[in-house]
């Protein structure tokens, strides 16, 4: 196998390109939730079948399309990032969620969320520092 070579100090564009890579993914939630809600039925033979409307069958081709282009960003990024710092902001697609659902699902904030992303944005502010001083 080939050797990598680690990532140079974690800069503000890279952590941008991160950042944008994971909202690349958290949208592919959204298109999933979006399908979800589209409910639909069918007549099969005298059966009705519950299913997916055709609006619901678009969010989960966007949902697909969402995946894929976050699996070929993602492919890149990680070809020129350590792991550590890479996978580390990666968790911060918890926070973006959460944002969305917020902001577009009208989900209410309560003080566990607020302590949990607390949580996770010190975790990654505690790898990307640890990163820098290497």
């Amino acid at each position: 196998m080939g050797e990598r070579k680690p990532g140079g100090k974690i800069t503000l564009l890279s952590v941008v390109a991160i950042q944008a890579a994971v909202i690349v993914y958290t949208g592919g939630s959204i298109c999933g939730k979006m399908a979800g809600s589209c409910k639909g039925s069918v007549t099969i033979f005298g059966r009705v079948i519950r299913a997916l409307s055709w609006q619901g069958y678009f969010w989960l081709f966007m949902e697909l399309v969402c995946l894929g282009s976050y699996a070929l960003i993602w492919q890149q990024i990680i070809k020129r990032f350590d792991l550590s710092v890479v996978y580390a902001n990666r968790a911060f697609a918890v926070c973006w969620s959460f944002l969305w659902g917020v902001l577009l699902f009208g989900e209410k904030v309560k003080p566990l969320n607020i302590v949990g992303i607390a949580i996770v944005l010190a975790g990654i502010l505690l790898v990307n520092q640890d990163a820098d001083r290497v």
